[in-house]
């Protein structure tokens, strides 16, 4: 049997749902395949290796078909029409229905398993082959005890498994997602469904090449020779440049969202782009240059990437403008020890810095957010400080209790855009989606209560938390993504926001 460069492999069982239904919880296999019918996690797993395997059991359960070049559309990772693989007259005949059927390839399958655990395309579009190249920058190889191949004893739920001809990577054809207790899930065959199978059977007569891991259960470790924290891109084209200003040469171009590591982070030429301004600059030292924060996931100022200083430091912030303390509104602190910090919060986030004393500041907007009672006053209002990257609790800010001609924020830092309302989430962890369903993809995580700014709100999915229902959502058009309003402060549905759904209409 052929080998196809993004999965191959035997024939499927055809199992009925009743038959699902009434199998015992040890594995069952189908006899003299070595399919097996069931699909899950077996053993220990992270939650993200077990989100993985839930995604692709889900297409198992589905008997989604394997059709090549499937779940690599231009836009996006999920299931897609395939194509016909020229290679040989044996790969245009075994793939000549594919381009009408929608499915996954071997990598397809994989890319999509760890699009959905993730929240991102952490894969991204590629071969077997290039996945497996590209361990090192956003996910790693895993190594055996003697510094080779692992043994199956030594992979985890979730790994991604790799195979080819002789065992030896510039073959690679075929990657599964492994389940736990030797079994591997996978895509492999033109027209077949997706299949459950003992790994034994993949890897026999040295076919096994490698295994990487994706970053979970603990904080990812950076591998060698990256300098910084890993961070999430958005947009297609976006310039990384030689220096934090508009002008300078253009390093590279990320053709869409990609992992990086940001080693820091300063105030360089004001850019204004995707209906945002911003000033601060994140040095990417996998790509050697600078992004604008507009195109980094997450606050304007990213609170867990430090402060570009010293050599680090780039003055060429070019002829724009920006990049000073001056940006927003003059104001003055008073007090001493006075913190700044990541969060308009005294419990969530972390201290960015301490006034000793009382201090000029520039103020770029002000949100609602905790209430703090200190000094004898309590106020919920706080502002952002640019030149710090934090917020501050206007209690030490000298003026009103709301400073007025300061704008208020969204959760950039940067004042609310027109059309949009400035709100302040509660809670830790909370998620924003790509849709507005529990199930939909993990656009990011808010750490802590965050300022955001909503531009409609609809009726979705109910949800039930935090002893709370309701089937509000909120559009949050800085994180291009929707949250519960669950975790919104205010009303079940926001007063003064517009239904996202024109009257009318279903």
């Amino acid at each position: 049997m052929r080998t196809l460069s993004r999965g191959a492999g035997l024939v499927a069982t055809l199992v009925t749902a009743l038959l699902l239904a009434l199998l015992p919880t040890t594995a069952a296999q189908a006899a003299g395949t070595g399919e097996q019918n069931w699909c899950g996690v077996q053993g220990i797993a992270a939650p993200e290796g077990r989100r993985a395997i839930d995604a692709a059991c889900a297409e198992w359960r589905a008997r989604t078909l394997y059709t090549w070049g499937g779940g690599h559309a231009p836009s996006a990772p999920g299931q897609s029409y395939g194509t016909i693989d020229w290679s040989s007259l044996e790969g245009i005949e075994e793939t000549q229905l594919d381009p009408q059927t929608r499915g996954f390839d071997c990598s397809g399958l994989a890319r999509w398993a760890w699009y959905r655990a993730a929240g991102y395309d952490i894969l991204g579009n590629g071969t077997a082959r290039q996945m497996y190249e590209a361990a090192g920058r956003t996910y790693q190889q895993v190594k055996g005890a003697g510094g080779g191949k692992p043994a199956v004893s030594e992979m985890q739920p979730g790994d991604l498994v790799y195979t080819a001809v002789g065992g030896t990577v510039e073959k690679i054809s075929h990657v599964m997602l492994y389940l736990g207790d030797g079994y591997v899930v996978e895509a492999y065959q033109s027209q077949k469904p997706i299949r459950v199978i003992d790994i034994e059977a993949r890897i026999s007569d040295n076919r096994l090449v490698g295994v990487t891991r994706m970053p979970q259960g603990s904080p990812f470790t950076e591998p060698p020779g990256y300098d910084g924290t890993l961070q999430v891109t958005w947009g297609t084209d976006v310039a990384v440049r030689q220096h934090p200003n508009l002008a300078s040469g253009l390093v590279t171009r990320l053709s869409g969202p990609d992992i990086v590591y940001a080693k820091c982070q300063q105030h360089g030429e004001r850019v204004t782009a995707e209906g945002y301004t911003n000033d601060a600059w994140t040095y990417l030292s996998n790509r050697g240059g600078w992004i604008s924060n507009i195109f980094l996931k997450g606050p304007a100022w990213l609170p867990d990437v430090p402060t570009c200083s010293g050599a680090d430091h780039d003055s060429q912030i070019g002829p724009g403008g920006g990049g000073n303390p001056t940006q927003g509104g003059a104001y003055s602190t008073w007090g001493t020890g006075v913190a700044i910090r990541s969060q308009p919060s005294t419990t969530a986030g972390t201290t960015v810095a301490r006034l000793a004393g009382p201090t000029s500041v520039s103020v770029s907007c002000q949100l609602r957010a905790q209430t703090v009672t200190s000094e004898g006053y309590t106020n919920d209002a706080w502002s952002y400080l640019p030149q710090y990257g934090g917020w501050i609790t206007n209690i030490y800010m000298r003026g009103d209790a709301w400073l007025a001609g300061v704008p208020a924020c969204d959760g950039r830092g940067t004042a609310t855009p027109v059309g949009t309302h400035a709100y302040s989430t509660w809670g830790t962890g909370v998620t924003i989606r790509s849709t507005p369903s529990t199930g939909a993809g993990v656009v990011t995580r808010l750490s802590g209560p965050t300022g955001v700014a909503v531009s409609c709100q609809k009726h979705a999915e109910s949800v039930t938390a935090e002893g709370y229902t309701n089937d509000v959502w909120s559009y949050l058009p800085e994180y291009q993504g929707w949250v519960s309003n669950i975790y919104m402060r205010g009303d079940a549905w926001l007063d003064g926001v517009r239904n996202c759904v024109p009257r009318g209409a279903s």
